[in-house]
């Protein structure tokens, strides 16, 4: 999931029980989930609550504004990045065991072959979400999320070569916009660094990677019980903290106590504002995603792909202005074109798509 993804994003349909490549934006933290092969031209598509959606709408944004703030106070004071992107996946824990033993949501039982296949997408989504925020760690916020807005180049190259997905040439030609716009931001970047950048490629190419074997991976109709877009979600985010708890061990273990006495000397620091910052980092990082799937049952892909811009660019401002971060005009008019060229690759997507 930036991280993420840091973080899954389905298609804007009705979602259900698989994992797709994105057909339009991908978020920092996110896995595609499929959508209903049923609907048809002639089903009926029952009205939507518009209040209830506006509702999603805010929640889905303010959430993931939230994580964002969250995580990036907290890697400013304990930067072990692999134990930052561990513990907010633990969070899950605690946020869906309850849920599942008191029968608020049903229990996920995936069959063996699902398994299997959700194995392999947690690997990924483990690790694209340890890069996410380490991106995060080693440089502003804004600027992370201006080059994650390239992912949908990955999933287009990796969909090419590895699904034999081939699209039509207008839509690989709107990339460009996208290509040309996080070039000149990072150009424009007054903190950019190649660590920064590197981390956040390196996310794109995870995430990315992670939609398209997901798709190839979960063909398969048996999927188990209670195995909706949302039980699938958690079980992914369940089996990727099994493989990210032993990294940070790895990378980060001897450390873990030194960096968190060296935080807590920080003025105005505390034990409980530091621990309590990283849970809540965890439980918005979950939640946003929910709402995410919230909002994806109840809008067109052409909505999806607007409220999926409107969403990073509201991110990008809220984070620079919550840290102060500066942004050169060279900066703001790559931003901008990164943006577009998302919007305009999404909807030259679906316009070929339906043909």
């Amino acid at each position: 999931m930036a991280a993420s993804s840091a973080a899954f994003q389905p298609l804007l349909v009705r979602p259900t029980n698989s994992l797709v490549a994105p057909r339009a934006t991908p978020d920092i933290s996110s896995v595609s989930l499929k959508a209903s092969s049923a609907a048809s031209a002639g089903d009926e598509k029952p009205k939507t609550n518009l209040a209830l959606l506006a509702v999603y709408f805010i929640a889905w944004y303010a959430l993931n504004v939230g994580y964002n703030i969250t995580n990036k106070q907290v890697l400013n004071v304990f930067p072990c990045y692999a134990t930052v992107a561990a513990a907010q996946l633990i969070v899950a824990w605690f946020w869906l065991l309850p849920q599942w033993a008191i029968g608020i949501r049903p229990v996920p039982k995936p069959s063996e072959s699902n398994m299997k296949a959700l194995q392999k997408v947690s690997l990924l989504h483990g690790f694209g979400h340890l890069v996410t925020v380490l991106s995060m760690g080693l440089g502003a916020v804004s600027f992370v999320h201006v080059v994650k807005a390239a992912e949908p180049v990955f999933a287009a190259v990796l969909s090419a070569i590895f699904a034999g997905s081939i699209m039509a040439f207008p839509v690989y030609l709107s990339l460009l916009p996208v290509c040309a716009g996080v070039a000149i931001a990072s150009a424009g970047e007054l903190s950019f660094t190649w660590a920064c950048f590197g981390a956040a490629m390196m996310s794109n190419l995870l995430f990315a990677s992670r939609a398209v074997f997901s798709k190839m991976a979960m063909s398969g109709k048996d999927q188990g019980e209670n195995m909706d877009s949302a039980n699938t979600f958690a079980v992914v985010t369940m089996l990727a903290t099994l493989i990210c708890v032993p990294v940070a061990a790895v990378l980060e273990g001897p450390k873990i106590m030194g960096a968190w006495n060296a935080a807590l000397a920080v003025p105005g620091m505390t034990q409980f504002k530091l621990a309590s910052t990283l849970a809540l980092s965890g439980w918005y990082l979950y939640t946003y995603n929910e709402f995410a799937f919230k909002v994806l049952g109840l809008v067109s892909p052409v909505a999806q792909a607007v409220g999926n811009t409107v969403k990073r660019v509201v991110i990008l401002i809220a984070t620079a202005i919550a840290f102060g971060t500066p942004m050169t005009p060279i900066g703001i008019t790559g931003s901008a074109i990164a943006m577009a060229g998302v919007l305009v690759y999404s909807l030259v997507q679906q316009a070929y798509a339906k043909k």
